[in-house]
């Protein structure tokens, strides 16, 4: 038995930064983000003797991976086989599976590579296991979810949220979408400033960010105002009232990240150049754009078609930098 899955980024416009569980990514508090349509992640899982995980760069190299990463895929997977036993599909996943991963994302450099994995891996054991039990999107979002809480979002195109919910049963938290891909076409020109990996990644951070003084209060201000805001602007299409709550919310997070013990520093100074300087091309001719930052130097700028051509090559003017061209994409999906 053989199954294979394409998926991509999100760019999130609330940030997911902390969980009242760890082990199961139950989050603290609501996100929401924008599905990307590039670049791909492609997984394919089979059937094997024992459990194994393989990864492949863009020229078709396998990439030598670390015993800790392995370890991440295979603890996912039992999560997983445990969410399914609470849906009576106790028997539907073999611990003894191959995957093979096959991604074009740079890793760790704040481009949500693996909200793209575990989506994809979500997708494609959908299929792995669906001549037995069909799942809903609800339900492969939740499997997503187990191996990074963003993974959740990109289950779906266009536009979701990572619901809070409540409880501590691992089934207590999912996706859902808000608005299709073809709602409000919306462009992101990611512009890494370094490709070098992040020294923490995003799982370590997220279990320290109850420690800053300031934590409390940004879960409260998404709980109460933020996410609902940012709904009624996409729903509205209201791009000044999306770009007011996106920026406040990624300042937000990076204050905690940088309160937080040990505090997290993933911003850098080109980082705050691109961001100044989209500030002062944006008022100087009037531009729809906003700027938002993942744990991670990389800035995302996103705007609708009226701005994108300005947005576009300011992002191809930042010397050293790399661009990803990408738009709201279609979520993961089960490819031949």
């Amino acid at each position: 038995m053989r199954s294979k899955a394409i998926s991509t980024p999100n760019i999130a416009f609330i940030k997911y930064w902390g969980n009242r569980n760890d082990e199961l990514r139950l989050p603290m508090a609501p996100s929401l983000s924008m599905t990307l349509d590039r670049p791909t992640v492609k997984i394919t899982v089979e059937d094997a003797d024992t459990f194994s995980v393989r990864s492949f760069l863009v020229d078709g190299s396998e990439k030598t991976l670390k015993e800790k990463d392995i370890d991440r895929f295979r603890k996912v997977v039992t999560l997983m086989r445990r969410y399914l036993g609470t849906i009576g599909a106790e028997d539907v996943l073999s611990e003894s599976i191959a995957i093979a991963v096959r991604s074009h994302i740079p890793p760790a450099v704040g481009l949500a590579s693996s909200a793209a994995v575990f989506s994809c891996l979500a997708k494609a054991i959908a299929g792995f296991i669906r001549e037995k039990k069909e799942l809903t999107n609800k339900q492969v979002s939740i499997l997503a979810r187990l191996g990074s809480g963003s993974a959740a979002r990109s289950i779906f195109g266009g536009f979701s949220t990572l619901e809070e919910g409540n409880g501590m049963e691992i089934e207590n938290s999912w996706s859902e979408q808000i608005a299709d891909e073809h709602h409000w076409a919306l462009y992101d020109f990611v512009t890494i400033p370094a490709m070098e990996e992040k020294k923490v990644g995003s799982t370590e951070g997220h279990a320290s960010s109850h420690s800053s003084p300031f934590y409390t209060e940004r879960v409260q201000a998404i709980r109460s105002r933020r996410q609902r805001e940012c709904i009624e602007a996409i729903r509205t299409k209201d791009f000044e009232a999306l770009q007011r709550v996106t920026e406040e919310d990624c300042l937000d997070m990076h204050h905690v990240m940088q309160t937080q013990m040990p505090p997290l520093q993933y911003l850098n100074a080109e980082t705050h150049r691109i961001v100044d300087a989209i500030k002062e091309l944006r008022t100087k001719e009037h531009l729809p754009v906003l700027f938002t930052m993942d744990a991670g130097p990389t800035v995302h700028l996103v705007c609708p078609e009226e701005g994108r051509s300005a947005v576009l090559s300011f992002a191809h003017a930042q010397k050293g930098c790399t661009i990803f061209e990408t738009k709201v994409g279609s979520g993961a999906s089960l490819i031949g």
